[in-house]
């Protein structure tokens, strides 16, 4: 078994009623450092379910490490999609006028680049590059057989590498929408289609809902990934994850604090020291006899280059939570040096 590093942090968050009664529940947070990791839960239910989510976290960290398991970063942009000779740019990719039967472009094409993407993605921009967004080619589409207006927008951003288009990918999907196999995977809703392949990340919004308009978002999708010669190889670090009460299609795949704190917000400054050295995923768990498939706590994980890199993040962590005033209380179920955090809920 690894070593394991560092203190464990259990915390419960207050919540406020009309009435003034201290219990001793709340949601509960772990905190570990173990190797070149930083991991643990956030929003369990009880310190039973969060120490028992936390053990599984190290234990998978362990048997992975014993199988000489190892986390690759290929973060780094690669060159476009080739088709022979021939480097596809992303405005390649979208299908001509009757390329798929039925479906017409709707007037040009529309590229927008690291420099102007602000003019189209708006607040959204931030996250894109975050995930080291390189280009931007989008159209529309109509179908005369359905009407002259254009009834998809189609998008296909270059994200300059795999990870980056699984990264953009994994945080805009839901768990709880439909899945297609399109490429590796599509996460569908009722409006949109998503799906990757390669460095390339591809979006699809119908404007309006009906079977034939989803047909043709489909069979677009389907056009699109023909086209893209790259890998739907997932990163290595989602073997990490622990498969018991597992919620499919919820890892979220980051570096950047930019992102760690829109999937879960802690502080504005950069506490756990997140960078391009770094990789992450979070992942939901249903509670034990959870009553619904929203009844989850979550996960986290972070890879830093060096075991004494997780250490400082970790120790950059644990003082942040310290300085919060938190009660510490010991404990000895995950290591010799756990500590357990809590905060009293007043009702």
């Amino acid at each position: 078994m690894l070593r394991i590093f560092s203190t464990i942090f259990i915390l419960t968050f207050i919540t406020f009623g009309c009435q003034e009664k201290e219990v001793n529940s709340g949601k509960y947070t772990t905190v570990m450092a173990t190797g070149h990791y930083v991991t643990g839960v956030w929003n369990a239910k009880s310190s039973k379910a969060a120490i028992n989510q936390s053990q599984r976290l190290l234990e998978e960290i362990s048997i992975k490490e014993t199988e000489g398991f190892a986390v690759t970063n290929t973060k780094k942009a690669t060159s476009s999609s080739v088709r022979g000779e021939l480097k596809l740019k992303p405005a390649d990719m979208l299908p001509k006028s009757d390329q798929v039967k039925g479906w017409k472009r709707a007037g040009e094409i529309e590229i927008y680049t690291e420099q102007n993407l602000i003019q189209f993605m708006h607040e959204e921009t931030e996250i894109y590059h975050a995930y080291n967004f390189v280009e931007l080619a989008l159209a529309e589409y109509r179908n005369p057989k359905l009407g002259s207006e254009p009834l998809l927008r189609v998008e296909v951003h270059d994200m300059g590498a795999p990870e980056n288009a699984f990264g953009i990918y994994s945080f805009n999907r839901n768990p709880r929408s439909d899945f297609e196999l399109i490429g590796n995977e599509a996460a569908v809703t009722m409006l949109t289609i998503d799906t990757w392949k390669g460095q390339y990340f591809i979006h699809i919004r119908l404007y309006e809902f009906a079977d034939d308009i989803k047909e043709g978002a489909q069979n677009i999708a389907q056009d699109i990934m023909k086209r893209i010669r790259g890998t739907t190889k997932l990163p290595d670090m989602l073997k990490l994850l622990p498969r018991d009460d597992f919620v499919r299609h919820s890892e979220r795949y980051f570096w950047n604090h930019t992102i760690f704190n829109k999937i879960h917000s802690i502080a504005n400054e950069n506490i756990l020291m997140l960078n391009e050295s770094t990789i992450g995923l979070t992942a939901e768990y249903l509670h034990p006899k959870a009553k619904s498939p929203t009844d989850t706590m979550s996960v986290f994980l972070i890879k830093y280059p060096t075991p004494k890199d997780a250490t400082v993040a970790y120790n950059s962590y644990k003082a942040y939570l310290l300085a919060k005033g938190y009660p510490t209380i010991k404990t000895q179920k995950l290591s010799s040096q756990s500590t357990v955090i809590q905060i009293p809920v007043k009702l």
